[in-house]
């Protein structure tokens, strides 16, 4: 068990999704997100969500390169085949760039430690 940062307990089981700082139950929000004072300051995550998700954010970049780049440099290929691959390509990043918006305004639960 660790100890709670905030008021001191011995359950600081649970960690807060903005600060990482560990929490007892009585230091949450009642969606177990974040802890009150990261709720009450109101804190957003802004450009930690992408240091948060450095894997995803990768493979998006490598879906995003093969899906544009390769087959279209390959020879003998039609021209049109480029412009439908560019728009197979925003249809990925416009769901997964609304995923990553709308999950860094309301996290996930943190876990159990």
């Amino acid at each position: 068990m660790q100890q709670c940062d905030f008021c001191g307990s011995d359950f600081g089981d649970r960690t807060c999704y903005f600060c990482e700082k560990h929490c007892c139950t009585s230091c949450m929000t009642d969606d177990r997100t974040r802890c009150k004072r990261c709720y009450i300051a109101k804190r957003k995550l802004g450009w930690r969500i992408f240091k948060k998700n450095k894997v995803l954010l990768g493979f998006i970049a490598f879906v995003w390169a093969y899906t544009v780049f390769p087959v279209p440099l390959i020879k003998g290929i039609d021209p049109a085949f480029y412009w439908i691959s560019l728009g197979v390509a925003i249809m990925i990043m416009v769901p997964i760039s609304l995923a990553m918006f709308f999950w860094s305004r309301e996290p996930p639960v943190s876990d159990l430690k």
